[in-house]
């Protein structure tokens, strides 16, 4: 039985200088109408069960699939903390947290708030006696998505051999959320569609990691007094209280003193899961808390 591609969203495209970033690739239309507009892709029920199940392209098995995440949690839990020890172990090949095995490969970080001396002396202090790893790859200033930022990680995940990481820190550097967020940036977003310029957002990026089976993680900040406070451009109706459009929600609460903290994973192919992560001072960490 010939395999049916399934539905895609509409066709969407970003253009910086001379590149276009094609953002879809629309499938073969079945018919046309009178008025020779493509029709979209169905598939009957027998047919899609007839096909074998597949198994998530995962990064680290059980927690990080490829596609599209955010690692959520208050400004003042350590993320960037917590995505810098994730991508030097899929790097490394490390295991991370010392105990997830990952997939290894070439990550890029987008470490945008923070200063190159900030992010050098936490690379040294967590990778100690280890050897350097010329697969995790680094850049401090990035254009917004809107503004060829888009079209630059493609090229530069293209250069990359064999990506499996990407990770964004924060989101918001590229993509503003809020609707006072864009100002002077062309593409201020009008209160009334955060929702549908958040999702939109989305699609392309899906994409993208799908184009390169990686993984592209988004870091943002959520309200200090979340989850009472509810109202924020990714506040949706999954698990963890997160936004649906996403592969996996990895949401970080902390205690009372910040100094430990619980891993909400979970997400339509993942597996819904806590792991409870405490910061240790000596090693300056996180740690795995069974």
């Amino acid at each position: 039985m010939a395999h049916k591609p399934e539905k895609h969203d509409a066709p969407a495209s970003f253009t910086a200088s001379s590149r276009t970033f094609s953002a879809f690739m629309a499938p073969a239309p079945l018919a046309r109408s009178g008025e020779g507009q493509a029709l979209p892709q169905i598939v009957s029920l027998p047919i899609l069960l007839e096909q074998a199940s597949i198994e998530p392209d995962w990064i680290v098995p059980g927690i990080l699939p490829s596609g599209v995440s955010l690692l959520a949690g208050p400004a003042r839990i350590d993320k960037p903390l917590l995505a810098n020890q994730l991508g030097l172990s899929v790097a490394t090949g490390v295991p991370f947290l010392g105990r997830f095995p990952v997939h290894r490969g070439c990550v890029l970080y987008l470490a945008l708030a923070e200063s190159m001396l900030q992010v050098r002396g936490r690379a040294v202090n967590l990778l100690n006696d280890q050897r350097y790893p010329e697969t995790f790859h680094l850049a401090f200033q990035w254009s917004p998505f809107r503004q060829g930022g888009l079209a630059d990680l493609e090229d530069t995940i293209a250069s990359l051999d064999k990506p499996r990481l990407i990770i964004v820190d924060p989101l918001e550097f590229v993509q503003p959320l809020r609707a006072d967020s864009g100002a002077g940036n062309g593409y201020r977003v009008r209160q009334g569609n955060w929702v549908e310029s958040t999702l939109s957002f989305f699609l392309p990026l899906r994409e993208l990691a799908a184009r390169y089976s990686l993984a592209i993680l988004l870091l943002h900040h959520l309200p200090e007094e979340w989850p009472a406070n509810r109202r924020d451009p990714l506040a949706g109706l999954s698990p963890s209280g997160l936004t649906t459009a996403s592969a996996c929600n990895l949401l970080f609460m902390p205690t009372p003193d910040f100094l430990a903290g619980t891993l909400h994973i979970e997400g339509p192919n993942v597996a819904e899961r806590r792991l409870h992560l405490a910061f240790e001072s000596v090693s300056k960490q996180w740690v795995y808390k069974k």
